[in-house]
């Protein structure tokens, strides 16, 4: 599978949207460039463009990262589109930022079940709601764990967590 071929179903599923293409080089002995996609994605553009991936060929999803932002909450989906083709693969990756206001996405589950897992930890760390996902039980967490451990305004685990590190009380 090509790069031109993923930004292409990714275009067909989610019109407007912009894709860049950020090579990354590997290797040691010999180095080769692999494409990496990155594209910044509206909620409602989410199931469309998995469905779109899938629909291209094998697709495997790799993690999904997530953040507070402040402003927001970030979730970072990592995908390798053509896992396993002779083409070789794409690694694609999906932005998608919600308010803290309204934090609620569509579950991927019915598309990739193996998003499951990692859709349960931002439901856990991050106070993420999926809509349409099996299971909401805590993976990592107590059940009666007491707010959102990622969430930089959380009061409750604000108690509990010491969020500074050594290196992050220097200036420079």
């Amino acid at each position: 599978m090509t790069a031109d071929q993923v930004k292409k179903a990714l275009a067909s599923a989610v019109p407007g949207l912009e894709v860049e293409l950020r090579p990354r080089p590997v290797g040691v002995r010999t180095r080769v460039e692999v494409p990496e996609l990155w594209a910044e994605i509206p909620r409602e553009g989410l199931v469309p463009a998995v469905a779109a991936l899938k629909a291209a060929g094998p697709l495997h999803i790799s993690v999904i990262s997530g953040r507070d932002t402040g402003e927001g909450i970030e979730l970072l989906y990592h995908f390798a589109a053509g896992y396993g083709t002779p083409g070789g693969e794409v690694t694609v990756t999906l932005r998608v930022t919600v308010s803290k206001a309204d934090p609620v996405l569509p579950s991927i589950c019915g598309l990739l079940p193996g998003s499951e897992t990692a859709e349960r930890e931002k439901i856990e760390f991050l106070g993420v709601e999926f809509t349409g996902i099996p299971s909401t039980a805590h993976v990592f967490l107590p059940d009666d764990f007491p707010g959102y451990p990622w969430r930089k305004d959380d009061p409750e685990t604000a108690k509990l967590v010491n969020r500074l590190v050594e290196w992050e009380g220097k200036n420079g």
